[in-house]
């Protein structure tokens, strides 16, 4: 069967990777549409996919249709949802790989993915009400709701075709069921599971966040794998209380304090990884002098990290983060991850080596 994955604008690469590395399997094709990037991939054995780390949603394909703009294809999209081969198969893999039983009346609703388009002579909601026309055909006894159900079936729409599918996971996914303690401007955490994949996670890595927020990166890494030693911090103490509320007693050996990034109380060469989310100067140190920040806290890493080791850090101020690499001899990029939309802006995801 054909499933559609969705990553966070920016990820699908490494999406991608992490299909490859984990399940052997190939993504097939990639689009961005509305907020999201997908690819598509082609396996008898789907299980692994809802394991993914990167994923932010798990679809499996109904089917396609080719879009001319005009009203008639509007007749089409009524069609093919009503067509009842492809929808039984989808709901076989949703039974099997979610273990949900659907009782008679079940609770569906249309989601559409699609930009409004000069070419098209109808609108977004028309694909949707469509759609739910032919599904009302199929199966006449499903009740038809406007909010959330336990079953959606998703319409996007790249270039001139509509992929229908029906969605495999839900929001408690994306949130990983949810963190105990919010705070604004929390990382999402396929982002932070995306730094965690590039930092190259190794058994007996000793992992440093000294900006950790909520402790979304820190997470991210425990349930990676093995580690040495999670060391976490914030020089806010509500954000250390927070994190230490988020990990609970789980994920041992983990060392959370209240420490200063830009004087961090750890010996030199002491840490494996050290992965960041810095403060972007929105939300986060709004006012703040970004350069003099940015400088001592890669100087500061630079003297905590062995030889070898890696840093990794996200910023929309990539031309900040640039200059104070620069300053710092012992730094090499071994990866840059760009146009990551965090939030309406542009985030870029790099990786350096420490050298000797």
């Amino acid at each position: 069967m054909k499933f559609v994955l969705s990553a966070f604008p920016g990820l699908a690469g490494l999406l991608g990777e992490e299909l490859w590395s984990g399940l052997h399997l190939k993504a097939v094709a990639g689009a961005r549409v509305r907020g999201s990037e997908l690819v598509w991939v082609q396996t008898s054995d789907p299980g692994g996919l809802l394991e993914l780390s990167l994923a932010e949603d798990v679809f499996v394909s109904m089917d396609a249709v080719k879009l001319s703009g005009k009203k008639p294809d509007l007749k089409a999209v009524t069609a093919t949802a009503a067509q009842p081969d492809g929808l039984a198969a989808a709901l076989r893999a949703y039974g099997h790989l979610t273990g949900r039983v659907l009782p008679a009346r079940a609770a569906y609703r249309v989601v559409v993915q699609a930009d409004d388009a000069a070419w098209r002579e109808y609108r977004r909601v028309d694909l949707q009400q469509a759609a739910e026309a032919g599904l009302r055909r199929v199966r006449p006894g499903w009740r038809l709701s406007p909010d959330e159900a336990p079953l959606e079936i998703w319409l996007h729409q790249t270039g001139r075709t509509l992929h229908i599918s029906l969605r495999l996971t839900n929001g408690l996914r994306r949130s990983r069921g949810g963190r105990e303690v919010e705070r604004a401007a929390a990382l999402r955490p396929t982002i932070a599971a995306a730094m965690v994949m590039v930092s190259r996670p190794e058994d007996d890595d000793v992992f440093l966040d000294p900006m950790c927020g909520t402790g979304t990166i820190l997470l991210e890494r425990a349930t990676a794998g093995r580690h040495g030693l999670l060391l976490g911090g914030d020089i806010d103490p509500a954000a250390v209380k927070a994190t230490l509320a988020n990990f609970g007693p789980r994920h041992k050996p983990v060392r959370i304090e209240r420490m200063d990034a830009r004087r961090l109380p750890l010996e030199d060469v002491s840490v494996d990884k050290f992965v960041t989310n810095l403060p972007w100067g929105v939300q986060v140190a709004a006012g703040v002098d970004l350069a003099d920040l940015y400088a001592r806290v890669v100087s500061e890493a630079v003297r905590v990290v062995r030889p070898g080791g890696l840093l990794v850090m996200l910023t929309s101020a990539q031309g900040v983060l640039d200059k104070a690499v620069k300053a710092q001899r012992k730094l090499s990029l071994a990866r840059r991850v760009n146009g990551i939309e965090v939030l309406g802006r542009s985030a870029v995801l790099s990786v350096y080596e420490r050298g000797l």
